[in-house]
């Protein structure tokens, strides 16, 4: 059985590129004007089109847009191709794959990028004032208390429980994940301006998309959702009727839209499909469905705690020491679990989730 998890950025992308060139591909390259990856290799994102240039159809599948989680995405990209899913498309649809939205994260296993940003909070409307989250403030001064050593996480734990407690779950998890603006050294910091990424992936959007079309964008993560089973979360508010169109594409399967963590409805700013849907709407180009499916792993508690993690290797560290290889070590699994039967579960159902996607597109009226 072929393993497609890569065990880094520089191998990952010279296997997309290899795969997506076997199977008659077109593609391009954004090379990163400034950044460089660990071994001095060039950071880039890379996408493949298959399919007719005038098709008015577009199914767009992403990874890696939260850097260490880009291997998962990756390897159902990888296996795609491998078993030859670009000859089974509908006359009428391309396929277009990018790869590696946050290279520098991958490539130095972290979620957010060069600029320690949140890509997934940066695609807001920058000609207007970023959002608000009075909730972060809170948990700013939680993170700022504690370590990232098992008895600081223990700490913080403790304490974003007495803040639920105090002010309700919702509170402490929005506080946590929706997204700030005001501090760059914050948990979820949406940046202050248009990142590299961003600018670069809805340049590549607006490129392909048809005029006039449908367009399915999938985005792979991992981190939210039961153990090793697909969780998808629709970017549109519930109870309307595109979250009833997606669920009829996938019936076997719940699609979430606000109600993402139960016990609390979060409002997500700054997401990438978002920020492409309101990119095809400005232009008058297609109507868009944004849809992320994250690859479960840990329960909530511990994700946020790899949330911290990560933060404190940015901000914190000294990066050379043994504790921020162990915290290194923990936050990769967290996001990336080595468990072979973890990693066997995502190939051996994202298989179903790209025929089901083509499907549920080519039908949509």
């Amino acid at each position: 059985m072929t393993d497609y998890f890569s065990s880094s950025y520089r191998e990952g992308r010279a296997r997309f590129l290899g795969a997506a060139g076997r199977a008659g591909g077109a593609i391009e390259s954004f090379v990163h004007p400034a950044i460089k990856g660990p071994q001095g290799e060039d950071l880039a994102i890379d996408c493949a089109r298959f399919g007719r240039t005038d098709a008015p159809r577009l199914f767009l599948a992403s990874c890696g847009l939260h850097g260490l989680e880009a291997a998962a995405g990756s390897a159902t990209m990888l296996q795609w191709l491998d078993l030859g899913g670009t000859k089974r498309l509908p006359d009428d649809m391309a396929v277009l794959l990018i790869h590696a939205l946050n290279p520098y994260g991958w490539a130095y296993a972290s979620r957010s990028n060069e600029d320690a940003i949140d890509l997934n909070r940066n695609g807001i409307d920058w000609s207007l004032p970023p959002p608000s989250n009075p909730a972060y403030a809170d948990i700013h001064a939680i993170l700022l208390r504690h370590a990232a050593d098992q008895a600081g996480l223990d700490g913080f734990t403790g304490d974003l429980h007495a803040l639920a407690a105090a002010k309700g779950f919702e509170w402490a998890l929005v506080g946590s994940a929706a997204g700030q603006y005001a501090h760059p050294d914050g948990l979820s910091f949406g940046g202050s301006a248009q990142a590299w990424s961003t600018r670069t992936a809805l340049a590549i959007a607006q490129a392909h998309m048809p005029r006039q079309g449908k367009v399915l964008m999938l985005d792979w993560h991992t981190g939210i959702g039961p153990w090793a089973e697909p969780y998808l979360i629709l970017d549109a508010p519930g109870g309307g009727g595109e979250q009833a169109l997606v669920a009829s594409w996938w019936p076997e399967r719940q699609v979430h839209c606000e109600d993402v963590v139960e016990g609390a409805r979060i409002e997500y700013h700054g997401l990438l499909t978002a920020a492409v849907r309101d990119l095809a709407a400005r232009s008058g180009q297609s109507s868009v469905i944004g849809l992320t499916v994250e690859w479960g792993t840990y329960p909530v508690d511990t994700m946020i705690e790899a949330l911290v993690m990560d933060n404190w290797l940015r901000h914190r560290a000294a990066p050379a020491s043994d504790l921020a290889a162990d915290v290194r070590a923990k936050l990769i699994d967290r996001f990336l679990p080595a468990d072979p039967a973890w990693r066997a579960a995502v190939t051996g159902q994202s298989e179903a989730i790209y025929t089901e996607a083509i499907a549920g597109l080519a039908a949509w009226n």
